[in-house]
């Protein structure tokens, strides 16, 4: 139940990086979206034992993207 709380919360934590509310998004013409963030998902969060996602792993997860072509763009 704590693994599937804190899964819970983690995704929340990324969902609102994405949220129509923030003042960004991620952009690349012909590009995959659900496959390139899960990718980079599963590599920057996997070593956070469950945890909360951190500045750090924020990070790793936006240079992944960044590494895969993906743009931050304003909304």
């Amino acid at each position: 139940m704590k693994s599937t709380l804190i899964a819970i919360l983690a995704a929340a934590a990324l969902a609102a990086c994405a949220s129509p509310f923030s003042g960004w998004r991620w952009e690349k013409p012909g590009g995959d979206y659900d496959t390139d963030v899960a990718a980079c998902k599963t590599a920057s969060y996997a070593d956070s034992n469950g945890a909360l996602p951190t500045n750090a792993s924020v990070r790793r997860m936006q240079s992944c993207m960044e590494g895969k072509g993906w743009k931050k763009v304003a909304r």
